[in-house]
């Protein structure tokens, strides 16, 4: 593993059948609604941070020469950057001794560097167009805190409640109640110094507008009235539950690990977690809803039949292309 990460080849040989799979692969994705939407919404939140770019075109790829990949490597892999992660049965000296002989004379490489995304939202209607689609791909989102914020466990909390689990209010509303979408969702993308809270959703045309009226209007009830009891502790129960989950398998634990270090968690974050989740009481999530999902700031994108949406989509703010 050392010898691949510090003396990549890079075969000129397999250039082009990588360029070739890429390209492909971009124009599948963006043939797709979820793909579409997904891009405008990073690009109009993000702007020109990486953060909004999430696919290169089809010119760029063609651009790549191993030559640049190379240099590419050389100015972003070291060991300053690199993290060894090992969970496992295993004789930690004995590991401790083989990652030191294969790694200790790697070049050092250059510094970490942090670029946190400046966010921007506004309440608008991004719409793309697609004729005759039976139904609109939706993401309304906010930007938000991220894991090193002490709010950040009773958000999650308040998405489990709203969209993040499947008895969540908003699909007992638009999919078992009423069957606009059989796909509901939301959660909270985390990365570094940065959140961003999304609703996602596809729906069937000719109720596009009355199911995002549902969803803001789930949104609004929950800042403005603290959970049930019972409600709220289904939900932590829930999440305690997939938390211990995840952490049963070496990759769980590994992918908590890099987690905590990348968002500067506590020490004690892996046996706190589940604690803190039950610690979180309906007022806690009626606060941070206020707080935090903010309707009048939400940025919505929408891919969909514009002869058919149009009109619908008129009361949520002002429509852009």
């Amino acid at each position: 593993m050392a010898d691949v990460l510090r003396n990549p080849a890079f075969p000129e040989s397999e250039l082009e059948r990588l360029k070739s799979n890429m390209v492909r692969d971009v124009t599948i994705a963006l043939s797709q609604p979820q793909p579409i939407a997904q891009q405008r919404l990073a690009s109009e939140i993000y702007g020109d941070h990486p953060y909004g770019r999430l696919f290169p075109t089809p010119e760029m790829i063609q651009t790549y020469t191993v030559e640049k990949i190379r240099a590419f490597y050389h100015a972003n892999f070291g060991a300053q950057r690199t993290h060894i992660y090992v969970v496992g049965k295993f004789d930690a000296a004995a590991v401790e001794e083989a990652i030191r002989e294969s790694f200790a004379d790697w070049t050092t490489g250059a510094e970490p560097i942090s670029r946190p995304p400046e966010t921007s939202s506004a309440r608008k209607v991004h719409l793309i167009d697609r004729p005759g689609a039976q139904q609109s791909t939706v993401r309304i989102a906010i930007p938000t805190i991220d894991p090193s914020h002490p709010d950040f466990t009773a958000l999650q909390v308040a998405n489990a409640i709203l969209g993040g689990s499947l008895t969540s209010r908003i699909t007992t509303n638009i999919r078992e109640d009423k069957g606009y979408t059989y796909s509901p969702g939301s959660g909270i993308t985390q990365r570094y110094r940065t959140g961003l809270w999304t609703m996602s959703a596809d729906i069937t045309t000719n109720v596009t507008g009355p199911a995002i009226q549902e969803i803001f209007k789930e949104i609004d009830l929950l800042r403005n009235e603290a959970p049930a009891e019972d409600e709220l502790r289904s939900v932590q129960n829930f999440l305690a539950g997939i938390f211990v989950l995840r952490n049963s398998t070496p990759p769980g634990i590994i992918g908590q690990l890099a987690r905590i270090e990348l968002h500067d968690l506590p020490a004690d974050y892996l046996s706190s977690y589940v604690d803190q989740i039950y610690a979180v009481t309906p007022e806690r999530i009626r606060e941070v809803t206020a707080k935090y999902l903010r309707t009048d700031e939400m940025t919505l994108v929408v891919a969909g039949d514009r002869a058919t949406i149009t009109e619908q989509l008129a009361e949520f703010g002002e429509i852009v292309d």
